[in-house]
């Protein structure tokens, strides 16, 4: 024998209310009052009604089901960017379809061909490193003036895709590490991480650049490699492994919090602090950089800001392109101290 499935109408007229107003109290609207909700809730509850999500995206003009690709997750920052974004996601009664697509651009678009063959009413996309206007050929046709569904990207910007960027200041966030550096005496300072491959990498390199020529100092020199810890590590191995010149940098600005606790683990294990023996920075602030020994010192970025403000941007389905640029802010904690000698 076969049970009937629970419907909305028979909350409804169990309640005593119309189906819509049934439907908006599930769904804690709060137009409907919290007497109503709560007897609704407790009816549908009690009835064993299940929200049947599918059938209700039937009768919508779009699903309420948001894309979300990131770049990689085996950066912590990329993590705590996806907590604002679900976060204000749920807010706005909206469902995440995950995608991971581990810097492959292979992964990308079979993930960005499964968000349209599902429905996905947008795309938020932290592109991996490389894409370009041609790798979104799969949601953005050639010919086409607009992608097939609204899309906006976060922290990586891409220069040949006229659609709403959300992005943290790096320029700026460049200029800030080594202005922090050279404030505390510094000459001599090296970057550590980060190629030329994302917008991220090479805005942040081009501040502190233009922060060192400004201040009459020596081009910074540079040591670039991938975004890990093992590489931070081995480049505070290597520096403190050269010989005490003049010419050997007293500072360092890595290019992401997760090369600088490398560095700091490095520098401990040399059986010196830093600071003392290698000033380091960061760039991010993420929630690790203030609970470290010794707290490392860095410019934060506002991820909370970049989350919700794509998310919005995307939900309102602006039809105008525009660059945001959220500002950095320099947070001093313990690894930055004045150059010996200075």
């Amino acid at each position: 024998m076969t049970t009937r499935r629970v419907t909305l109408r028979d909350v409804a007229l169990d309640v005593g209310v119309t189906v819509a107003t049934a439907s908006m109290a599930l769904r804690a609207n709060p137009r409907i009052s919290q007497q109503t909700t709560a007897r609704v809730q407790e009816a549908a509850l009690r009835l064993g009604y299940i929200y049947n999500r599918a059938a209700a995206n039937l009768r919508q003009t779009s699903s309420s089901l948001v894309a979300v690709c990131l770049s990689d997750l085996s950066n912590p920052v990329f993590n705590e960017f996806l907590i604002h974004i679900e976060e204000e996601l749920r807010a706005q009664d909206r469902l995440v379809f995950l995608g991971i697509a581990r810097e492959d651009l292979a992964l990308q678009h079979q993930f960005l061909q499964t968000a349209l063959e599902q429905g996905a009413s947008g795309l938020l996309l932290l592109p991996v490193r490389g894409t370009t206007r041609t790798d979104l050929t799969v949601i953005w046709p050639e010919g086409r003036s607009r992608p097939l569904l609204p899309t906006a990207l976060i922290s990586r910007a891409l220069e040949d895709v006229p659609v709403s960027q959300f992005l943290n200041d790096d320029f700026v966030a460049g200029q800030m590490a080594a202005q922090c550096l050279i404030d505390h005496g510094h000459k001599r300072i090296i970057w550590v991480g980060g190629g030329q491959e994302t917008s991220t990498a090479r805005n942040r390199q081009a501040g502190a650049t233009m922060a060192m020529a400004k201040a009459g100092l020596p081009s910074l020199e540079l040591m670039h490699g991938p975004t890990l810890r093992q590489f931070g590590r081995h480049a505070a191995e290597h520096i403190l492994g050269r010989p005490a010149t003049p010419e050997r940098p007293t500072a360092a600005i890595c290019f992401s919090d997760l090369i600088a606790f490398g560095m700091v683990s490095g520098i401990l294990q040399s059986g010196t602090t830093p600071a003392e023996s290698l000033s380091v920075i960061g760039c991010d602030d993420m929630e690790e950089a203030g609970l470290l020994y010794p707290a490392l010192t860095t410019i934060a970025v506002d991820k909370a800001g970049i989350g919700q403000l794509a998310v919005q941007s995307l939900l309102r389905s602006e039809h105008q392109a525009k660059k945001v640029l959220l500002p950095p802010q320099l947070v001093l904690r313990a690894t930055v101290g004045p150059c010996k000698g200075a």
